[in-house]
């Protein structure tokens, strides 16, 4: 079992930290203040080290600079834990040592990810490189689609296998990853005040999810959730601020990827105000084969390639894609069925006039 050290100064806190790391389960040891984290931490050689930055006495970063300059705990992750999300102090950690920052307040799922992401990354060897190294060279490669992504974020980084509507991450949690889809399926979404979900947007293998609320330095504003089982690829947040920093073609593409992504969600916004429902059904059909069965396209049979592979999404999913209720979406699905425009068997769809689909007039 693994060894955590929890150094905290709120009681409250730390507490709540232990309970939810010993459930997970992990065993857990405790500190009070920084000079008593300094002595845990030589006692118990712990594999992963949780430090609060501000503390009485002696602070995050003096524990970091003490521990750091021990041969015996130099290597051992480390992680802050702060309320203080400002770039310069995110910065001042990393450049002690630090590889990583939770920014409080964090939920279970954020703090339970970023500690198994450390504790991966640790067994596989592959410790945090400085930025000219060649892990980084890598990753700068992948993120810039030149050679083999998917290949260069295997070797490097940790693949996390998650399964049907496992989350990534919540709404409200501090971001501590960038993910990087290798393969599977997985939607983002909103949730309103009673209850009622609205897809966001769909993401698939080759996707990086993650990357607004990092840039942005603030909560997540959505929940991601795999709607089809998956491996993912986590970069930490550490090293991806590192590239942004310090390479402008890195920091280019993802100012593209938000350009792109905000556009998006401006276009389905005017769609969900003035469309009907019936053509946000057509257009929400024609947005998930185009999405994940491109290859589908004008390849099957029908005039100019009119009939798609058949795309597997739950009723509620799709529902919540196009804005409109269960009963509403079945409906429409039906009338379609019924036109020639689809076919259902079960839970499966298949688009057999996507001219007609896409040139819907109401």
């Amino acid at each position: 079992m693994k060894t955590i050290l929890v150094i905290e100064d709120n009681a409250l806190m730390r507490g709540n930290i232990a309970e939810i790391l010993e459930l997970a389960p992990y065993q857990v040891v405790q500190a009070a203040d920084g000079k008593q984290g300094v002595a845990m931490a030589r006692q118990t050689h712990p594999d992963l080290i949780l430090c609060d930055v501000m503390m009485p006495e002696l602070d995050g970063y003096g524990v970091l600079h003490i521990l750091g300059n021990d041969p015996e705990l130099a290597d051992t992750p480390f992680l802050f834990l702060s309320a203080k999300a400002e770039a310069a102090d995110f910065r001042f950690g990393m450049d002690l040592g630090a590889d990583d920052y939770l920014t409080k307040p964090f939920d279970d799922l954020t703090l339970l990810n970023a500690v198994e992401l450390r504790l991966k990354k640790g067994e596989r060897g592959q410790p945090d490189m400085p930025i000219n190294s060649a892990g980084l060279e890598k990753l700068t490669r992948a993120i810039m689609n030149e050679g083999d992504a998917h290949q260069c974020l295997r070797e490097n980084y940790p693949m996390i296998k998650y399964a049907k509507k496992q989350q990534l991450f919540s709404l409200g949690g501090a971001p501590t990853s960038l993910y990087f889809i290798d393969t599977g399926k997985v939607k983002l979404y909103k949730t309103d005040s009673s209850g009622n979900e609205y897809i966001t947007s769909l993401l698939g293998a080759g996707d990086f999810v993650g990357y607004m609320p990092l840039l942005e330095e603030g909560s997540y504003k959505e929940t991601a959730e795999i709607l089809e089982d998956a491996q993912v690829c986590t970069i930490p947040r550490g090293d991806f601020m590192e590239l942004i920093y310090q390479n402008q073609d890195v920091a280019n593409r993802f100012i593209r990827l938000l350009t792109g992504t905000v556009a998006e969600y401006q276009e389905r916004l005017l769609k969900l105000a003035y469309q009907s429902v019936r053509k946000r059904v057509a257009e929400a059909l024609l947005m998930v084969q185009r999405k994940f069965y491109p290859q589908a396209e004008g390849l099957a049979g029908g005039p100019a390639g009119n009939t798609s592979s058949a795309m597997t999404l739950s009723r509620d999913n799709w529902s919540h894609l196009v804005g409109a209720s269960t009963e509403t979406v079945i409906r429409i699905l039906s009338d379609f069925r019924a036109e020639g425009l689809i076919g259902i068997n079960a839970s499966q769809i298949t688009l057999l006039d996507m001219d007609k689909l896409a040139h819907l007039k109401h």
